[in-house]
């Protein structure tokens, strides 16, 4: 929603973060079209589709491997075994095996967070419109 500052102008966050961002850098909005190789549709301009070629995609916004200590502190843990005692398939197992506790120290986890079709993005335009970063997803977007 647009506010009135002082000098009687109307103002958005967006405005005011684009007041600080130096000439020639613009924020703009865009959705993922395809992934590999990339493209980016800029919101209100069908025609700008930019690619990775000159696309900066950070690494959070990719699946990336990262080290981290996993501890159960409340809720449950539970695996299910298989008539031969296997535990590589959760269906069709006979009984289920409460877990009191789960620790993993230092432990290997994977996080899948590369952009998808439909992701909505808020990137920043550099050195007018040559080089794009894109900060973050929009948010309130479900990313599972």
């Amino acid at each position: 929603m647009a506010e009135t500052n002082s000098s009687g102008n109307e103002t958005s966050l967006k405005q005011l973060f684009q007041s600080m961002i130096p000439d020639g850098d613009e924020l703009m909005e865009g959705t993922v079209i395809q992934t590999g190789p990339l493209k980016i549709q800029m919101t209100n301009d069908e025609k700008l589709i930019i690619n990775e070629r000159i696309t900066i995609v950070p690494w959070h916004l990719t699946d990336y491997k990262t080290r981290a200590t996993y501890r159960k502190m409340d809720g449950t843990l539970d695996s299910w075994t298989k008539n031969d005692g296997s535990h590589a398939d959760p269906i069709g197992g006979t009984h289920v095996h409460h877990g009191e506790d789960f620790n993993l120290y230092k432990g290997i986890i994977v996080v899948h967070n590369a952009l998808r079709v439909g992701d909505k993005l808020h990137i920043l335009a550099l050195n007018h419109g040559k080089l794009y970063y894109v900060l973050d997803r929009v948010a309130g977007q479900e990313v599972i």
